[in-house]
């Protein structure tokens, strides 16, 4: 089903409709071209997509079937990446190159292909939070070491004592530690679709921008950049086919069936942070239910 509600600053909801139309408040919290691409979504067309498939069955068989309600301001780093993507794909375009082209009816889109010694490149950029970015390079902090600027703690507390050298953390990057399994996913089914159409990558990567890069919290993670380059490991074909077939049987029989039990996993639901703070229809499953409450 549609988004059918937005949550305004006092909590209290409005129809999507109405608040377009107009505001129940004194006045707007974002404007009216900002509410209207908040509001627009993907029409489904009885084929996942990739990105759907990712995600727990159970969130989007939710999302399908039941009408759920937004916050517009927590939507806005998603407009931030649509905006982000299109800038992109412009800038592609007027130098020729292909980008955001669609592989089929499921809006599966790759983002870039460059020719590189002759052979093509894929690329997908992504717009993250320093965390996920941490995670995805692997960066792990390994000791702590004088501040370079030799600068001084002014004050003594757990961290040392006044006049001594202030210390910093040592970030190093531990490719075993590396968790980029849903975006290696993703773009190893692209790189099978395109090989369905008789075109051979020679690698894959993303782009990604740090959202808060520059920022305290980027650096105390280790992220000193505000963009990376990141390869993508290749996933044997038959992996690849198998995962999504499964899941694509598994969101299909729960739309045939109109139900689905089974939750969506510890590492689909994020260890319980997307049920409580990003999943939009956490309160239709049990699941989300007990993260939301804390089990009470």
């Amino acid at each position: 089903m549609p988004l059918e509600r937005f949550i305004c600053p006092d909590k209290e909801s409005i129809g999507v409709k109405d608040c377009l139309t107009k505001c129940r408040m004194a006045e707007r919290c974002l404007t009216l071209p900002t509410l209207t691409l908040i509001a627009e979504e993907r029409e489904w067309h009885g084929v996942p997509s990739t990105t759907q498939l990712l995600n727990g069955t159970m969130m989007e068989f939710l999302k399908l079937t039941k009408p759920y309600a937004v916050d517009p301001d927590r939507r806005m780093f998603m407009l931030a990446g649509t905006n982000h993507h299109k800038s992109l794909e412009l800038a592609a375009k007027e130098l020729g190159l292909p980008a955001e082209i669609a592989l089929s009816i499921d809006r599966d889109i790759f983002d870039l292909l460059e020719e590189e010694d002759g052979e093509l490149v894929m690329t997908d950029y992504k717009l993250w939070g320093s965390y996920a970015v941490a995670k995805a390079l692997g960066i792990v902090k390994v000791g702590e070491q004088p501040d370079p600027s030799g600068e001084v703690y002014k004050s003594t507390g757990k961290w040392g004592k006044a006049g001594s050298p202030k210390m910093v953390p040592i970030f190093q990057r531990n490719a075993s530690q590396a968790d980029n399994a849903d975006v290696e996913l993703q773009q190893n089914r692209y790189r099978v679709k395109l090989a369905e159409k008789g075109i051979q990558l020679k690698r894959m990567q993303i782009q990604v921008t740090v959202r808060d890069g520059g920022l305290a919290i980027a650096t105390s993670r280790g992220i000193t950049r505000n963009s990376y380059r990141i390869p993508i490991n290749k996933i044997e074909d038959d992996v690849v086919t198998a995962f999504f077939a499964t899941k694509e049987s598994a969101l299909l029989s729960a739309l045939a069936m109109g139900k689905w039990e089974q939750p969506c996993s510890e590492a689909e639901c994020w260890e319980g942070k997307r049920c409580q703070d990003y999943c939009d229809v956490a309160c239709y499953c049990p699941k989300g239910l007990l993260y939301i409450t804390g089990g009470n």
